[in-house]
């Protein structure tokens, strides 16, 4: 399938377009960009150096990927944000490239960052993540598989989130928000992600049984997080309870959200 590229379009001629690329009225291709099989630039997109985008993804109007990062540290070495395969960046989108050489800014396949979200320098988006209209993600981020961040969330730099976490609307986390939970508010974690384990069909009805009953022991028991992992430990041997108990033993820079028994609508 050729390429079809607008004549008001800028592209540069280092960029690499593969087959079946569009690229709109007035968007830009900066050096060394590449776009895989079937991406979409639509108008005013803005594909910056050495950004990378997978097959199928789409970048709507003025969305910019790859732009210099926001960092004071950042010295215009030759860094890079990659996104996977089916991403889709909506409407005013700024994902920005990585400070460092090491590893650059990434995002998962089958992303959906809705209108007006950001990615800062240096984020780890992993697969079918979800960034509702005004999320801001600031640098170094991680954010497990298919985990939901809501509409105008905050998260402070270097904070983790974990697989298949949903975060409410508004809420501000500046500590890590371990995975199948709801956030919450203020650095707060309220109960288990019901809806979102029931609708992830990588995970069995064994895993999550086992999830529901490890919830327990870790956030309804009497049980400081040392004693709590060593029982999860002795306890459960599904895929599903490991990763739980990997998340909360990886070295934080941030601590964990503290655990509410009530949601802010209820609370207040």
């Amino acid at each position: 399938m050729p390429r079809k590229i607008h004549p008001t379009a800028l592209v540069d001629p280092t960029a690499e377009l593969a087959d079946g690329v569009e690229v709109g009225p007035y968007a830009i291709v900066e050096a060394g960009a590449k776009a895989g099989a079937g991406t979409r630039l639509m108008a005013y997109a803005y594909l910056c150096k050495d950004a990378v985008l997978g097959d199928a993804c789409e970048v709507h109007m003025g969305a910019v990927v790859g732009h210099a990062p926001q960092d004071f540290s950042y010295k215009g070495e030759p860094t890079a944000a990659v996104l996977g395969d089916r991403v889709i960046v909506r409407e005013n989108v700024t994902i920005h490239r990585a400070t460092k050489t090491e590893q650059p800014t990434t995002v998962g396949d089958g992303c959906y960052l809705m209108a007006g979200s950001h990615v800062a320098h240096d984020c780890q988006l992993g697969r079918s993540v979800m960034l509702a209209n005004g999320a801001q993600l600031a640098g170094h981020v991680q954010i497990g598989d298919g985990a939901i961040v809501s509409g105008n969330v905050v998260i402070h730099q270097f904070v983790r989130i974990g697989q298949l976490a949903i975060l409410s609307g508004g809420s501000r986390f500046g500590m890590d928000v371990p995975p199948y939970l709801i956030g919450d508010g203020t650095n707060a974690v309220t109960s288990l992600n019901a809806v979102g384990l029931r609708r992830c069909k990588e995970m069995s009805d064994a895993d999550r049984h086992q999830i529901k009953a490890a919830y327990k022991i870790l956030y309804r028991s009497e049980l400081d997080l040392k004693q709590a992992l060593a029982r999860l430990k002795a306890e459960f041997d599904g895929p599903a309870v490991r990763h739980w108990i990997e998340f909360y033993e990886h070295p934080t820079k941030r601590g964990f959200c503290h655990y509410k028994a009530s949601r802010r609508e209820s609370a207040e």
